[in-house]
């Protein structure tokens, strides 16, 4: 019987993104020929495959050995995996089993033998209308991402919208109505985009992760209604977005616009907004070289008597932004400024910075956020 030698923590993380990019982990009560994957080794590849009609995954790394294609539950061989260890896992085919052994242990695990039921992940071969560098493309879809939303009531919402225009270079933009961040990505091929794609967000963000963390180029094909993202030891599959996504350009503010601007250290400001529960809402206080944040309920800051406050460095403050307060969630603000390495750009309107979005800018990204309305806010009136 030929038998294959996997890392263990290679294997747990490959599964690990299998369900990432399938959402095999919420996919329990479907049908069972839905829930497995088949993994395979030879030449000193293996391979973890699964596809279930919305998103497909293959998942290469190197080992040592063979086995033959053999189909199992995910949720099974996860867990035996699991048991029997982090070390040096033996993959052996015994029959209608497939043992997993190593340090901690023995597992067998049943084989699927309704092979015939089982979906058949499909070729993508549509011409790349993205290529790019692993870890530039990750870091510019890291910053657009977490501005999509979640609710599948609002599809066109849910994903991250690709567009190239006549120079090469590809718009990526996302908006859930409160957030919308963009940026623009220098292609290292042609571009040949027919018209714009909107890739499911989650997909997309969790092939970014893994490409982050290797060397090589990433490349995007669109066949069709599907999508295909080639990564370093990885191909994914998903069904693009059918659904028309809002006229976000016309939502930036013209590149003469006057704005009020001022500097802020964004992962310092990140990193104490996430403490931050969802029912707080904050309220930003631009002074002349800071930013102070209260935090609290609504009414409660509102009031002058938030539960939490702090102060973060700004620079460069545009004197007509001195005395700004504007409201904001801090779980949205902090998923804007998370991807951001150091210091921001933010804008404001000089006659209405408390009640339309503020900008945040850095590095090519582009991001809006609405203002949360807070309780007793006096009128707006137009800067001095």
């Amino acid at each position: 019987m030929a038998a294959a030698t996997w890392d263990g923590r290679v294997l747990a993380s490959d599964l690990a993104y299998v369900k990432r990019v399938t959402g095999l982990s919420a996919r329990r009560g479907v049908a069972a020929w839905l829930r497995v994957v088949t993994v395979a080794a030879a030449g000193g590849v293996g391979t973890v495959r699964h596809y279930n009609f919305d998103a497909g995954v293959v998942v290469r790394t190197q080992v040592d050995g063979g086995l033959e294609p053999t189909t199992v539950d995910m949720p099974e061989l996860a867990a035996a995996v699991k048991a029997a260890g982090r070390g040096q896992l033996t993959l052996e085919r015994d029959g209608d089993r497939l043992i997993v052994a190593g340090d901690d242990g023995q597992v067998s695990v049943a084989v699927f033998d309704a092979l015939d039921d089982v979906p058949v992940m499909p070729a993508v071969d549509g011409p790349a209308v993205l290529v790019a560098d692993a870890p530039v493309f990750a870091t510019a879809v890291a910053a657009v991402a977490p501005a999509a939303g979640t609710d599948q009531t609002l599809p066109m919402l849910t994903g991250v919208y690709l567009d190239a225009d006549e120079t090469g270079a590809v718009a990526l933009a996302a908006t859930d109505r409160f957030r919308l961040a963009t940026t623009e990505l220098a292609t290292m091929a042609p571009v040949e985009l027919a018209a714009p794609v909107l890739v499911p967000a989650k997909v997309l963000a969790a092939a970014a992760a893994r490409a982050a963390k290797r060397e090589g180029p990433v490349s995007v094909h669109v066949d069709g209604a599907l999508v295909r993202i080639c990564a370093p030891g990885s191909d994914v599959v998903v069904r693009g977005i059918d659904a028309q996504f809002p006229r976000w350009r016309r939502l930036l503010p013209d590149a003469g616009a006057d704005r009020m601007r001022a500097r802020i250290a964004a992962p310092d400001l990140a990193r104490r907004l996430k403490k931050l529960t969802d029912q707080y809402s904050v309220r930003l206080l631009v002074g002349t070289d800071s930013a102070r944040v209260e935090a609290g309920d609504l009414d409660a800051v509102a009031a002058g008597r938030p539960a939490t406050t702090f102060t973060v460095p700004a620079a460069a403050v545009d004197e007509r932004a001195t005395g700004v307060v504007a409201g904001y969630n801090p779980g949205y603000l902090a998923s804007l400024l998370a991807a951001a390495p150091g210091e921001v750009e933010v804008t404001w309107s000089p006659t209405r910075p408390a009640s339309t979005p503020m900008t945040i800018e850095y590095g090519g990204v582009r991001n809006l956020l609405m203002p949360v309305r807070l309780p007793g806010a006096e009128p707006e009136t137009a800067a001095a």
